[in-house]
């Protein structure tokens, strides 16, 4: 298949990796989203798992207004602060060194109902380095021999945040009480091994370095063989796809089918992004 795909009116769409990834060139995102580009775009996200478009020069109006067309937003969580005036806009910052990004993840898999979608506009960028890795756990799910297929079908994991997120509930005056709260709002959390994806119905492993602690209603020792073995599928070249950020960079994945990893290697230069995120479901 050739990388460019001329299948779409209103936007070109250019293949970043075989597996993962496309660029979508001709919009100007502070413009009317159309429709038929509507359609299209959720049409190459789903089929992609991760869309990126350069040089979008937009207000958080216009990133919240194409956001929408993947799903609905939600409120900043307890975690990052939200942009004044904005309640469904974070504002993440950081000099490389931020906890737990620089592994690879799913966002919010510890809750009952974690984020569909992430979209995120690059607002100040260092000079090099920072760059973000996703990986297709569907494409990951696919390359399985059946035998482990048919092992892991039917299998549930647990998900927390505590090990990686302490720290950061934990930061300012009000920290010990703010953890406190948030484990009793988020108590470890069980889901699927191999999840069907609500749109597509594809079939993805659905466990993550970051947040899966074990693998449920096996022994010990075969749920730390089966984490290890699973989480590791996400470092697998073949699936990912490595984005360079440029200033006014706008990128949305799906946060269902794909992992990520922030490269940390900018410190001690600056980096602000501004980051939506979309309601999802149970995973299933």
């Amino acid at each position: 298949m050739s990388s460019n795909e001329s299948r779409y009116e209103t936007f070109t769409l250019e293949r970043a990796t075989p597996t993962i990834g496309a660029f979508i060139h001709g919009l100007d995102l502070r413009d009317e989203i159309t429709p038929q580009c509507q359609t299209e775009l959720r049409t190459a996200f789903l089929e992609h798992e991760v869309l990126f478009l350069r040089d979008q020069h937009l207000e958080p109006e216009d990133q919240l207004r194409f956001a929408k067309v993947f799903g609905d937003p939600q409120e900043v969580s307890a975690f990052f602060p939200s942009l004044p005036g904005n309640p469904f806009i974070e504002v993440l910052e950081s000099r490389g060194r931020a906890a737990g990004t620089d592994v690879w993840h799913s966002d919010l898999t510890w809750q009952a109902t974690p984020n569909s979608a992430t979209c995120l506009h690059a607002q100040d960028i260092p000079p090099c380095g920072g760059d973000t890795l996703w990986s297709s756990m569907t494409a990951a799910y696919d390359a399985l021999p059946e035998t482990m297929k048919n092992l892991i079908d039917g299998l549930e994991a647990v998900h927390d945040w505590e090990k990686e997120l302490t720290g950061v509930v934990r930061q300012g005056d009000d920290g010990e009480a703010r953890y406190e709260e948030t484990r009793r709002k988020y108590p470890p959390m069980t889901h699927p091994v191999v999840r069907k994806h609500p749109e597509t119905g594809r079939r993805l492993v659905y466990v993550n370095e970051l947040f899966t602690s074990r693998i449920s209603g096996v022994p010990p020792q075969l749920s730390d063989s089966l984490r290890n073995m699973l989480t590791g599928l996400a470092k697998t070249p073949e699936y990912q796809v490595r984005f360079r950020w440029e200033p006014n960079s706008l990128v949305i994945w799906d946060n269902r089918s794909t992992q990520h990893y922030a490269v940390g290697d900018y410190h001690p230069h600056y980096r602000r992004m501004h980051r939506v995120t979309l309601r999802g479901d149970r995973p299933a």
